[in-house]
């Protein structure tokens, strides 16, 4: 059995969507041949966490790991994201503007004068010489054949790169989204910008090939970077999601669902609103009978502001977040699923191109409808797979959900023609062996 590294910062006891995820791949990973070794911050309670990262606490995932799990005890660092923020000096209204800037101002300051010290690129930079100490030891306990950071934060491939560098193991960044390497987005000629992309030509110089979870990051890292880089996408675990587990739909309403952080201004849900707006004006009929739920947006008051005085506000339940079996429920009691996708940046970067509710609609075997249509990585997947389709505007929108009303009203179920051969390629399984063989390549 070879063994990885696994970086990363935030990890079990905490967590959140990423950390589940990484800790999803750790647990597949011997599967095919590869036992994970993971390398983390050490955490006494939630408090410790940057609550700006949505983390929880949760020491039954930890008890129930299947792998050794190393703790490095973070030293020093500045203020966390929400801190720095609230230490901020409140203005008066008239100078409101002028303080933002000096905020924006001071943030920078602090950013630059890190690139320059060598301490880029994150708050969390106090955990880096502790965590690569403590892998140097890990290293001495166990024959290392490969390194894996999963970012963000990027601070995890910075330890990593520095172990990589030490110990001359081969190191795959995975990058499940590139926001510390593009936010705030940098003019390519800016100061600031050139020191950043040199720290981080630096920082993934000796990275034997790199991961990402969408092709547009792949894109992006190869040819920012020159690097090999592997598309690993989210995946969906066939188990958690089989259809015959979950409860069916009721027969008295259409029901359709997102399920899932909701980025007002980036997915754009005012667009759905004026979908169902329209809906409501042209078959006023449905509203007695269709229901769509928002649940776990984390922003349910912005949404409850954006639906005030609209038709579609009689249409939408909004749900505060909910434990993962009653999400499952939530996803097997809805007819179809919706998707909002990421549209901030995307033509640039595409750091978010599949929404990743996608791959459990896919699981569950309903129809998923994408809002708005993203003319290319979402709506190719829902092509390859026949799973569902997209909606580029309102009128859009109220057509396709008419057409899923129709066709319930008459047959008791709305059109699904999901491909299982396609559908099976995007288990999580299946994503667990291309990063296995990754490791394998750059191991070899």
């Amino acid at each position: 059995m070879r063994h990885v590294l696994i970086i990363h910062y935030h990890f079990l006891p905490v967590h959140n969507v990423a950390v589940k995820r990484l800790a999803n791949y750790a647990s597949r990973l011997p599967q095919f041949g590869w036992q994970p070794v993971v390398l983390t911050r050490e955490w006494r309670g939630l408090d410790e966490a940057d609550a700006s990262w949505g983390l929880t606490w949760a020491p039954e995932l930890e008890r129930a790991a299947e792998y050794p799990i190393y703790r490095a005890r973070e030293t020093h660092g500045s203020p966390t994201r929400a801190q720095a923020f609230a230490l901020e000096p409140t203005v008066p209204a008239p100078r409101a503007w002028l303080g933002r800037q000096t905020g924006k101002a001071v943030r920078k300051a602090e950013r630059m004068r890190r690139m320059l010290l060598g301490g880029y690129p994150d708050e969390f930079r106090g955990w880096v010489r502790p965590a690569v100490a403590e892998g140097v030891r890990v290293a001495a306990r166990h024959r290392l054949d490969a390194i894996l950071s999963y970012c963000p934060p990027e601070t995890n491939h910075l330890v990593a790169s520095r172990l990589a560098r030490r110990l001359g193991v081969p190191w795959v960044p995975f990058f499940a989204d590139l926001y510390g390497f593009l936010d705030p987005p940098l003019p390519a000629h800016s100061v600031e910008g050139m020191l950043r992309r040199a720290w981080h030509r630096r920082c993934l110089a000796p990275a034997a090939a790199c991961a990402a979870v969408s092709p547009a990051m792949v894109e992006y890292l190869a040819t920012a970077y020159g690097k090999r880089v592997e598309l690993v996408l989210t995946g969906f675990d066939p188990a958690a999601l089989s259809a015959a587990s979950l409860p069916a739909p009721p027969r008295d309403r259409l029901v359709v669902s997102h399920l899932g952080s909701v980025y007002p201004g980036d997915q754009r849900p005012e667009l759905l609103f004026d979908g169902l707006d329209a809906l409501l004006r042209q078959h006023p009929e449905v509203e007695s009978r269709l229901e769509v739920r928002l649940v776990g947006s984390k922003c349910e008051a912005q949404l409850r502001a954006m639906l005030d005085g609209r038709p579609a506000a009689r249409l939408c339940i909004l749900r505060p977040k909910v434990d993962a079996a009653t999400a499952m429920a939530l996803l097997g009691e809805s007819h179809g699923v919706l998707a909002l996708t990421c549209t901030a940046h995307r033509d640039r970067y595409g750091t978010l191109s599949y929404p990743t509710k996608i791959f459990e609609a896919f699981g569950a075997g309903k129809p998923v409808l994408a809002v708005p249509s993203d003319g290319d990585y979402v709506d190719a997947l829902l092509a390859r797979t026949g799973a569902g389709a997209g909606a580029r505007d309102a009128g859009e929108i109220a057509g396709r959900l008419w057409e899923w009303f129709d066709a319930w009203s008459r047959t008791g179920q709305v059109p699904y023609h999901g491909r299982p051969a396609e559908i099976a390629d995007l288990t999580l399984d299946r994503q667990v062996e291309r990063l296995a063989g990754l490791l394998e390549s750059v191991r070899a």
